[in-house]
């Protein structure tokens, strides 16, 4: 069977949708209504902050980390639509190859990150219509703070400092990697990111301990341009050395038995 075919691969993501479109909804609805209550805490109850009104910071904070964990955790949600063995089974049996699954399987974070997207701007807005009904002048919109953040210290990071925006972005794709890996290798659907959080918790930990003056982890003032090549090179080798096995566990995925899939 062709490992990827375009019209195969639309009925399956029509079949896809169709299945998990309540653990879609029910996403969306508990974003939306956690950012809610989150922002309205923090601007209606905890409201000022180093004496100004409006506890915006917070806001902030969680919207970002919403986007950061999203993206960077979103491949141990592969199976969280499946509430048991046989959604499994129906998986496997479905006339597709494995490639195509995966790859449908993986997307779902691609999937939810609009619907996140989407319930950030009904909290945010939500949360200012209130400050309006109720007259309060603080009120401001948590986008366009975000955009401010952004603007006066993002931007400035980026432009003044290439090389550790290079090393952040390749460091934070390894990390999702990890997480790709950590949802075929443990077989527990529910909690395969805390496994795989702890896992590279301690993998973190031996590296430090090997490595006492960090050298293996970060780049300084030193570093040469061939050190920092081949450093991202060997990393970007890892990756894909992670997608690689996630995906052939994959397709040793065990329905019932073990705690990993090997």
């Amino acid at each position: 069977m062709i490992q990827f075919n375009i019209h195969r691969f639309g009925k399956l993501a029509k079949w896809s949708l169709r299945n998990d479109k309540r653990y879609y909804v029910k996403s969306f609805l508990q974003m939306l209504v956690t950012l809610l209550l989150v922002f309205l805490f923090f601007t209606l109850i905890t409201k000022t902050h180093n004496g100004f009104a409006g506890n915006y910071g917070p806001c902030i904070f969680v919207a970002l980390a919403m986007i950061v964990v999203t993206t960077t955790i979103g491949p141990a949600f592969m199976f969280y639509s499946m509430e048991g063995k046989h959604d499994m089974q129906s998986l496997m049996m479905l006339p597709a190859s494995n490639f195509e699954k995966y790859m449908m399987r993986y997307s779902t974070w691609i999937i939810l990150l609009p619907l996140y997207m989407v319930a950030f701007f009904a909290a945010d807005l939500l949360q200012y219509a209130v400050h309006w009904v109720l007259g309060h002048d603080y009120g401001m919109f948590v986008t366009s703070l975000i955009m401010k953040f952004v603007r006066e210290t993002v931007e400035p990071t980026i432009f003044s400092k290439p090389r550790l925006l290079g090393s952040t972005i390749v460091a934070f794709i390894w990390l999702h990697s990890v997480y790709a890996l950590g949802a075929t290798f443990f077989r527990s659907r529910k909690f395969n990111w805390v496994m795989t959080t702890v896992a590279v918790i301690l993998v973190g930990i031996l590296v430090a301990w090997l490595t006492p003056e960090h050298s293996a982890l970060q780049y300084d003032h030193k570093s040469t341009t061939l050190d920092y090549v081949l450093g991202n090179v060997i990393y970007v080798a890892w990756i894909l050395l992670n997608f690689w096995l996630s995906y052939k566990l994959f397709c040793r995925t065990q329905v019932i038995g073990k705690i990993v899939n090997i």
